[in-house]
């Protein structure tokens, strides 16, 4: 019989020195619970390590027959904010306004992998490459070089979603982009500039089969970076 693995959260204080009853008015309970160092946790087929805010490795814990993952740790594997709010002793997933919710219908281009994308000459995990203005991305599409082939990113979306929301931003050079779908009918045009940041958009995409996002005229020597950890589909 497989194991249920929930997504749960690791309390990051221990509770020493509290007393009974200090401890029931704080909503703890004290159980018996096991770090359980053979669970391997596994993000598009590659394994993962999650770590805490300080890089400290952490492991899932077992009880009662249940695996609990740190939801902090796995939320930076997939590229998802995961916050406290002490006023309401809420764990805000997506966003501290609650501005990027995280819902059934809603899946990054990194969680959904080979399943979607078409485009394996610019996709990148390499950590020398993922990380944009200090933050790490994990897993990103890339076009620096002029070898890689073609100046499109394919999103395969056969018919299954209503909206894709990107994010782009030109590490180098001016760029057109141009987003169209199988019919090369054009649905959103941009253009970005180092200068710009991070930019996101949202597409209309039912019906498609396809999307590609094309650079159809760039300065010499420029890069685009689209990370696919914060990139969604939307149904």
């Amino acid at each position: 019989m497989k194991k249920k693995v929930v997504l749960g959260l690791m309390v990051g204080t221990l509770t020493l020195g509290i007393g009974t009853g200090a401890l029931a008015a704080t909503g703890l309970e004290q159980i018996k619970a096991y770090l359980n160092s053979k669970i391997t946790l596994k993000l598009n087929g590659e394994t993962v390590t999650a770590k805490d805010a300080n890089g400290k490795t952490v492991l899932p814990i077992t009880y009662n027959g249940t695996t609990y993952l740190p939801v902090r740790a796995v939320g930076t594997l997939l590229g998802t904010e995961i916050s406290y709010d002490g006023a309401t002793s809420s764990v805000l997933i997506g966003g501290t306004n609650g501005s990027t919710p995280v819902t059934n219908n809603k899946s990054t281009l990194s969680s959904l992998g080979t399943s979607v994308l078409g485009s394996i000459a610019w996709h990148t995990k390499d950590p020398a490459e993922t990380s944009y203005k200090g933050k790490d991305y994990k897993d990103v599409y890339l076009h620096n070089d002029p070898s890689k082939q073609g100046k499109d990113i394919q999103i395969n979306t056969g018919k299954k979603y209503s909206s894709l929301h990107l994010e782009l931003a030109a590490l180098k050079g001016n760029q057109e982009i141009q987003i169209h779908d199988q019919d090369l009918a054009v649905l959103k045009k941009l253009s970005i500039t180092p200068e710009d940041g991070m930019v996101s958009l949202d597409v209309d995409v039912k019906g498609t089969e396809a999307v590609y996002v094309e650079i159809v005229s760039e300065d010499p020597g420029s890069a685009l970076f689209v990370p696919l950890t914060t990139s969604y589909l939307t149904k």
